[in-house]
């Protein structure tokens, strides 16, 4: 009976152990394209990246293809992504920690006029 007890005991502490254990950390890239009204690629957009969490703003100038790539992210986070460019700021997306793709896409389409 104590064996079994004892038995008990140990498979409720491990997996209390288990429980608190912080989830894995998973990295997610976030890249795209800046385009304009033509589907033209925009040289020397600012693409910003906000961090919900730490509230870091990181920065990625375009360059002649008009694309932008954020490489390990925390994919436990979340984030607001948007494009500045000749005064114009385009609408925030947002990507959640619940969505499960870790190589994440989101091309923006820029009006110039």
């Amino acid at each position: 009976m104590r064996t079994v007890a004892a038995g008990i005991f140990l498979a409720l502490q491990a997996h209390a152990q288990v429980a608190s254990l912080p989830p894995p950390i998973t990295l997610r890239t976030l890249h795209g394209q800046i385009t304009d009204g033509g589907h033209e690629p925009i040289r020397g957009a600012v693409v910003q990246l906000r961090n919900d969490s730490s509230e870091t703003l990181i920065t990625y100038i375009t360059g002649n293809s008009g694309r932008y790539r954020f490489q390990r992210l925390d994919g436990n986070t979340d984030y607001e992504v948007w494009v500045m460019f000749r005064g114009r700021r385009s609408r925030t997306r947002s990507i959640s920690k619940f969505d499960s793709h870790m190589d994440k896409v989101i091309n923006f389409r820029l009006s110039l006029y």
